[in-house]
């Protein structure tokens, strides 16, 4: 499914990050999002093992992905767990009559079942993404992986940790410069009067979300594009996803200049002649 649907669905793993790190992880994933997550602070009551308790931003988490990538509750969702049934059934179950329309099941999920008798009983060598010889591996991809908040146990992390994981990818996904970064960075030395603030966090506040989608958007979809040719997509649909890529840069592209010019419409002409000192000199720092 998820080499037909490529970026048109959401590939959800459902299993605590920290069990995901000892028993192993596939890049395919869109997205770790737990179901339920280990709370060290209690005790199981009936079994010698620690109290899992349900993930209660679950639902808000998946919506949010779906948003992120541009889809909504009427595309499909695949939730993957251990072995199908402790988790991906019931968290299957917890979507139910919230306006998902198809939320499916990795039947056997990532680590299978057991083996019943044998040298190896209790094995988890039957079934299950890793026993079927699907890509997996140790190695996590850290901009896939859950980040609980110690009081909202949802996905965060603090401004600065987003903007320093951020930067390179904006970099990375346009050449051109990120022009109201640089002028916040030089409120002072531009000399920005108020008013002239104002008009430039109101140009921020109506535009920067959809930049920011659209740069995550194509970071992703270079990972899908990468992991879509290594298992075999066809060519339509490999170009397909390239041509998305070149229609996602080309917006970025008019929504930098967009920028740009909104930028120089506020500016003095001193002001803007010292910006564009200020994005050579960093342009030459870099490069050196």
């Amino acid at each position: 499914m998820k080499q037909n649907l490529g970026n048109k669905m959401l590939f959800v793993d459902v299993r605590d990050p920290v069990e995901i790190m000892f028993t192993g992880y596939t890049d395919v994933i869109d997205a770790n999002i737990p179901f339920k997550l280990v709370d060290r602070s209690q005790w199981h009551k009936k079994k010698p093992v620690y109290q899992l308790q349900v993930n209660p931003n679950f639902e808000k988490d998946i919506a949010a992905a779906l948003e992120a990538r541009g889809l909504g509750k009427a595309d499909p969702v695949v939730l993957m767990c251990r072995s199908g049934g402790t988790r991906g059934a019931p968290a299957t179950k917890l979507l139910e009559g919230k306006g998902y329309k198809q939320v499916y099941v990795v039947t056997d999920g990532f680590e299978g079942g057991t083996v019943k008798d044998g040298e190896k009983k209790n094995w988890r060598l039957k079934n299950g993404w890793k026993n079927a010889g699907l890509q997996w591996s140790y190695k996590l991809n850290k901009d896939k992986m859950y980040f609980p908040d110690a009081e909202k146990n949802t996905v965060v992390a603090s401004a600065d940790d987003k903007k320093a994981s951020f930067m390179p990818k904006a970099q990375h996904a346009t050449p051109m410069p990120n022009y109201m970064r640089t002028i916040r960075q030089n409120a002072d030395i531009l000399k920005l009067s108020a008013e002239q603030k104002s008009q430039l966090q109101k140009w921020v506040d109506q535009n920067n979300k959809a930049a920011t989608d659209t740069i995550n958007r194509i970071a992703s979809l270079e990972n899908e594009i990468a992991v879509s040719s290594l298992y075999g997509a066809s060519k339509e649909v490999l170009m397909a996803k390239n041509n998305e890529l070149i229609d996602l840069r080309k917006k970025l592209a008019v929504g930098k200049t967009n920028c740009r010019d909104n930028a120089r419409s506020i500016l003095t002409i001193e002001q803007w002649n010292k910006l564009v000192e200020l994005e050579v000199r960093k342009s030459q720092q870099t490069s050196s």
